[in-house]
This record gives C-alpha cells, sequence and structure tokens, in this order.
C-alpha cells in the first residue's frame, strides 16, 4: 500500500475506491458513498489505516458534492467530478462528518500514523477544510 502525499486520493486505498466509484453509475454513487462512511462510523474498535483512508475520500466526495469548491487534489477525481458530482444530502453530510471524527478520533490507526508523521499538521489542516465544507 502506497502513500504519497497528504491529500485525500493521494494514496491506492482511496484511489481503489475512486476506481470503484467511477464505474458506479451516477445515482448509486450517494448510497455508496454514504454506505462507506456509516461503516466507519459504526465500527467497533480501532479503524484501520486503508478504512481511514477510504472514509477521507468518501468524505472528500460528499463535500464535493455540497459544495464546486471542494477541489480533491487529484486531476482524475477532479475531472470526474466535473461531470458526475454526487447528488448528496445534509445526512450525507452529517456522516460524513461522523465518519471524520471516528478517523481522527483516539481509536484510530490512521490518525495515530499522521500525528507521528512530520507531514501530520498538513493532514489535520486538509480535514478543518473538509469539516468546513460539510458544516457549511
Amino acid at each position: 500500500m502506497g502513500t504519497w502525499q497528504v491529500g485525500p486520493f493521494d494514496n491506492d486505498d482511496a484511489m481503489d475506491f475512486f476506481d470503484e466509484v467511477e464505474e458506479t453509475p451516477d445515482a448509486q454513487v450517494p448510497p455508496k458513498l454514504r454506505e462507506t462512511l456509516v461503516a466507519v462510523v459504526e465500527r467497533p474498535g480501532q479503524i484501520e489505516l486503508a478504512e481511514g483512508h477510504v472514509a477521507v475520500a468518501a468524505a472528500c466526495l460528499v463535500a464535493a458534492g455540497r459544495s464546486r469548491a471542494a477541489a480533491t487534489g487529484n486531476s482524475s477525481v477532479d475531472a470526474w467530478l466535473s461531470s458526475h458530482r454526487p447528488a448528496v444530502t445534509a445526512e450525507d453530510q452529517r456522516v460524513a462528518l461522523a465518519a471524520l471524527d471516528r478517523v481522527t478520533g483516539p481509536d484510530s490507526e490512521w490518525m495515530a500514523l499522521w500525528a507521528t508523521s512530520p507531514s501530520g499538521a498538513a493532514v489535520e489542516e486538509r480535514i478543518a477544510t473538509l469539516r468546513q465544507i460539510l458544516n457549511a
């Protein structure tokens, strides 16, 4: 598994998830995002690294569905969003925020690894930006 930057789609897990989203009919994308996020919110125990990557990517796509200003930082994902922006709801926003809470909480391998990384502050900034968009 590779992580090359701090963006929501700068890792293999998120890009594999995006490949699935890209192949999903537009009307089924919001339920797919919601299902992914709910699984993280309701998961007992620790959030594993791969789950964290996918949850952040899904939350980013929900944010992009709420605001055209929510660029993902990945040219392939942004190009897809220009013609396939997900029609997300306020409930999707709420679930995305709850998933971000789990991913950045104390019971998260994803957060524990970023917290010890020199890039930790940049990751926290990206998550804060996602939260702003999702809270709007």
